[in-house]
């Protein structure tokens, strides 16, 4: 029986600094040094080191030189290139789902989904949320479209905490979140696509509105 991976502390500071970004702890504008992060998880600078370097690769942090690194700020490409994406993503899952919405598996995790999205609506959440994309992403049964998903996971929820402040996003989410579940529910493949492709497109114009953005290509 092979032995058990243990994390790495690079992976572990790697996580904990996405973290950091998506729950506010690190507030952007401000700039933090490689000490504040390795005293916070109480691990050497080399790991915190190598984690932010990814995280800069990736897109999500910047560093400057000799002062220390923040969180960088996102521009219009950043938004679309993430939001096509999973638009991408969303759409074929979504169809995908639509097509197989009379399988047990589909019936109980459609029955999941619909609960999340109406606890989400009593009480506003940030998993509540992203279950109902998870969840559709995770009933293909495709790794691929998995690890697509979450690569683009911690942009997506960095953004998410700029739109969901947009005057009536929360009660437009919920609407989009029930046209894309009912749609899958009547097994109707065209429209769960279209629907979840509106729901990336308004998302996306609401966050273009948020950081006053050009007017976004139709």
């Amino acid at each position: 029986m092979p032995a058990e991976r243990t994390e790495t502390f690079k992976e572990q500071a790697y996580r904990a600094i996405q973290e950091y970004i998506i729950t506010n702890k690190m507030q952007r504008g401000k700039i933090y040094s490689e000490q504040w992060f390795a005293d916070s998880l109480q691990i050497s600078r080399t790991p915190v080191r190598e984690a932010v370097l990814q995280l800069r690769s990736e897109g999500l942090l910047e560093i400057l030189r000799n002062r220390g690194v923040r969180i960088k700020d996102p521009t219009q490409e950043d938004a679309r290139n993430v939001f096509q994406m999973r638009a991408a993503i969303d759409g074929y899952c979504s169809a995908y789902m639509a097509e197989h919405h009379e399988e047990d598996a589909a019936v109980r995790s459609l029955r999941e989904i619909r609960t999340a999205i109406e606890r989400c609506h009593e009480n506003f959440n940030h998993d509540d949320e992203l279950f109902v994309h998870e969840e559709i992403v995770r009933f293909t049964g495709n790794p691929l479209f998995e690890m697509q998903f979450q690569q683009i996971r911690t942009r997506i929820n960095i953004f998410w905490w700029d739109v969901i402040r947009a005057e009536n996003r929360r009660e437009e989410v919920y609407r989009e979140h029930s046209a894309i579940i009912d749609d899958i529910e009547r097994g109707d493949v065209n429209a769960a696509f279209l629907s979840a492709m509106e729901h990336n497109r308004i998302t996306y114009r609401r966050l273009c509105e948020q950081y006053s953005f050009p007017e976004p290509r139709k």
